[in-house]
């Protein structure tokens, strides 16, 4: 076996660690200039906790505005809406039809004519603003065509729209709406009321059956006419505006409006909502877009306030959330109204922002770092990545020299034509995939590598005579080590896939369940073959079918299935663990652990890493300073490089703040010596008391 790692190699690892530190620090600045934080609410929301709570509309925006909304999302308003608002006055041909059979006054629609009572229909008058119904009129031609609207009385004028007025319960969105519910456009006069209180708007209006520009045009031609300015854009329903075919137009309509693309995470924490066409909308949109966070509607009636502050406090900061969408809860706490609740709720929402250094402002968004006016994604030139490409190649071809011993000109040779062709497929397009190799070998070797580098180190030692505080320092700064090592392996993972995409979640890693396994697996494999564990009739790797066949015909024993016990708990719990939904349940204990850990520590360790990963190390350290059977430490040193793998692995989640990934990770190395340190201690009391039954039972 080879103990020498080729100076080149070590040395084009060096340069690329140097270019990939340079990239993350160019990252962590324009995560940094991203600090500002949208708190939006719903304005037909605020509207409703008004009339629950028998106070004027005006006083209970006040309120809000003082505890922290910055910003109001409004819909396209409804004939429904409109008329409970007075700013339009409408009846329905079954009402008109019941009023004259019960010779009951009609007011306004008495003028209607007798043969347009004849099919189901609505029919709308002036209210209290006349200009509200031609806004009407416009955007029922808009949605359903001349053929279905149309004036039947111009004395006073009167509109009539065919087609159902049955009405659906709130909320239900599964079902076709009713004339009535159904989406007409963007209110004139809340934008103009609510931008003269000062508040930001968010719009969110739907898209349109068999939409065209004009359509499109008419959502920014009612904005203008408010003369309101509207900082974003946030899709409403199943589709983005424009979807199928103009959704192009639509980005270019948002470009030259300068509006922020408003994109809301999916209840699982993963990506996004499932919004048809949302991803183009984002790119034709120059990717000027920014992560929303709401919780689920149906969630949070399950979950307390405190449950929800605590959500609260580590998503802007965590997933690089800029759009806090807050829902107000519909139940009174701890004997206050339902409107203090929720002033105190959103009061406390702000302070857990501005504690963690964001201000509240317009969400912030991704821009690139150069100057010149105007906003530019943040996408690195591919050349800065061509450094990074040739320094994982060679820690590839590093850890296959460990399990073929190439010499160093055949490792050279691989490194270059390997170098050659990661380079080339990267400069072909958006490089993607290449990018995603690239990141899952930096994010699978390097954990190995710093177990390799140790398994060097423990060769060395020849006899059982340690004692536990040599070996727990021995533990402490070799776990050091190995974390160093690990860490230049997530720096290159973080610089590769760096981008405007990356950090908004657009593109995800996608080889998160890989890096919990491989770097497992390939530790087994070198381990394996480092000590001929295999017990395969000569040297190395003889050959594929050799290894094989000697695997297959070995004696099941005892150990092999302790080890294989070992490697079934870890696919089921630790991969089942790896995500957002399903899996292996998180028990209550290890809930108030982490609830505890984010009260004292900057960035939360991963328990993989702490609980672990990081104690078996130390064990793995004990059992080579005493001398432990081999197939022990094969065990514990598999279940070593789990923190290994963990460690990088969290740099996978590129919208965490790539700083508090590295904290992250020194953070788990604090609370892991802590654990390491009782788990030597624990194994060794436990040794202590076998030992002593052991001669006992001797003697009798």
């Amino acid at each position: 076996m080879k103990h020498r790692y080729n100076p080149v190699l070590l040395a084009v690892i060096a340069l690329g660690l140097v270019c990939s530190l340079w990239l993350n620090w160019n990252r962590h600045q324009v995560e940094q200039a991203n600090n500002t934080v949208e708190m939006a609410m719903e304005y037909e929301g605020l509207r409703k906790l008004a009339i629950l709570q028998g106070l004027s509309e005006d006083q209970v925006l006040r309120e809000f505005q003082k505890a922290g909304i910055n910003s109001l999302m409004l819909f396209d308003t409804t004939i429904e809406r409109l008329t409970k608002k007075g700013q339009i006055q409408s009846a329905t041909t079954e009402e008109l039809r019941k009023a004259a059979s019960l010779g009951a006054d009609k007011g306004v629609f008495a003028a209607i004519p007798q043969e347009k009572l004849e099919q189901n229909a609505v029919f709308v008058a002036a209210g209290s603003d006349p200009a509200v119904l031609e806004d009407v009129l416009e955007d029922l031609q808009l949605r359903y065509g001349a053929d279905r609207v149309e004036i039947v009385s111009q004395q006073p004028r009167i509109i009539r729209a065919v087609g159902s007025t049955d009405l659906l319960p709130e909320g239900r969105f599964d079902e076709p709406h009713g004339l009535l519910q159904a989406p007409l456009g963007l209110p004139v006069k809340d934008m103009q009321k609510l931008a003269g209180m000062g508040f930001q708007l968010i719009v969110r209006p739907q898209n349109y059956i068999n939409v065209n520009e004009k359509q499109i045009d008419s959502i920014f031609q009612r904005i203008a006419k408010a003369g309101v300015k509207v900082q974003g854009f946030m899709p409403c329903g199943k589709e983005v505006v424009g979807y199928p075919n103009k959704v192009e137009y639509l980005g270019r309509k948002l470009r030259e409006q300068d509006m922020t693309l408003i994109m809301l995470e999916h209840y699982t924490q993963l990506r996004f909502a499932q919004i048809d066409g949302l991803i183009p909308l984002a790119e034709f949109n120059n990717y000027k877009s920014a992560r929303s966070y709401v919780i689920d509607a149906l969630e949070q009636k399950k979950i307390s306030v405190a449950t929800a502050l605590h959500r609260w406090a580590l998503t802007d900061e965590e997933r690089n959330i800029r759009v806090n969408y807050i829902r107000p809860f519909l139940l009174p706490v701890e004997g206050k109204d339902i409107m203090e609740t929720n002033l105190q709720y959103v009061r406390n929402i702000k302070a857990n922002v501005e504690a963690r250094g964001y201000t509240i402002g317009e969400a912030g968004v991704f821009a690139g770092l150069a100057g010149g006016g105007g906003f530019a994604p943040y996408f690195p030139a591919k050349a800065s990545w061509l450094p990074i490409v040739l320094a994982i190649v060679a820690g590839v071809v590093l850890y296959g020299s460990l399990l073929f011993n190439w010499n160093s000109k055949t490792e050279l040779i691989l490194w270059a034509v390997f170098s050659a062709l990661g380079c080339g497929l990267l400069m072909l397009g958006r490089g993607l995939l290449t990018r995603q190799l690239l990141a899952l070998a930096a994010a699978s070797v390097f954990p190995v590598l710093s177990m390799s580098f140790l398994m060097q180190l423990w060769d060395k030692n020849t006899t059982s005579d340690h004692g536990l505080a040599p070996i727990i320092w021995r533990g402490m700064w070799q776990l050091a080590l190995a974390i160093a090592v690990s860490l230049v392996g997530a720096s290159f993972l973080s610089a590769i896939l760096t981008d405007s995409r990356f950090l908004l979640e657009i593109d995800i890693y996608r080889g998160v369940k890989l890096t919990f396994i491989l770097p497992v697996v390939l530790t087994a494999i070198l381990y394996l073959k480092r000590h001929d564990m295999l017990q395969v009739v000569g040297k190395g790797f003889k050959s594929l079918l050799d290894k094989l066949n000697s695997l297959l015909d070995t004696g099941l024993t005892f150990k092999h299935v302790a080890v294989l016990m070992v490697f079934l708990f870890i696919a089921f719990y630790f991969v089942g663990r790896s995500g957002h939904t399903g899996g292996v349940p998180v028990p209550a204990i290890e809930l108030k652990m982490r609830a505890f850990l984010e009260q004292v520590m900057y960035a939360r360790p991963r328990e993989k890493e702490f609980m672990i990963g990081h104690p078996a190390f130390f064990l793995t350290v004990m059992a080579v300073y005493k001398c432990a059977p081999r197939w022990w430490q094969f065990v514990l040193i598999c279940g070593a490089v789990i923190g290994q793998g963990s460690l990088v692995q969290t740099f996978c989640h590129m919208r965490t703040p790539v700083v508090m990934s590295f904290v992250r990770a020194l953070d788990g190395y604090a609370v892991g010596i802590i654990f390491g340190i009782v788990s030597v201690l624990g194994v060794s009391l436990l040794l202590m008391l076998m030992e002593k039954l052991k001669r006992r039972y001797m003697e009798q």
